[in-house]
């Protein structure tokens, strides 16, 4: 018997082929703007757990409701994040960073699909 049972099941892992043929999308609620750079500054709401809210309140007079963060990317980030339009699939995202940089395929894949990774943890894009 266990004692501490997650109560989510995961999904089934995906597969390589699988996982390039997604295609991401940026989440409704996330803006973005581009820089005098070239860079990327992305603004997402901050998701605030309940309890937490509720200690804020107590110390501040504010409203949690709009807390948001700011988030702003390289050359290189800004270079995936335009890629990402909902048409393109982390297949062709990879390619076509790999074309434009020096890099080698394998090199692109890592650095994409590790770049993307993070941004679903901080629920910007989601994978459909």
């Amino acid at each position: 018997m266990k004692f501490f049972r997650s109560s989510k099941t995961r999904p089934p892992a995906l597969s390589r082929s699988e996982a390039l043929a997604c295609v991401p999308e940026i989440v409704p609620a996330v803006s973005w703007q581009s820089q005098e750079s070239g860079d990327i500054l992305i603004e997402y709401p901050l998701v605030v757990k309940p309890l937490l809210k509720a200690i804020f309140s107590r110390f501040n007079r504010e409203s949690t409701e709009n807390l948001t963060r700011k988030l702003q990317l390289d050359s290189l980030g800004s270079q995936v994040w335009v890629l990402i339009d909902g048409s393109n699939s982390v297949g062709e995202i990879i390619r076509t960073f790999a074309d434009s940089s020096t890099i080698t395929t394998q090199e692109a894949e890592q650095s994409v699909t590790t770049f993307l990774r993070e941004l679903g943890k901080r629920g910007l894009i989601i994978l459909r």
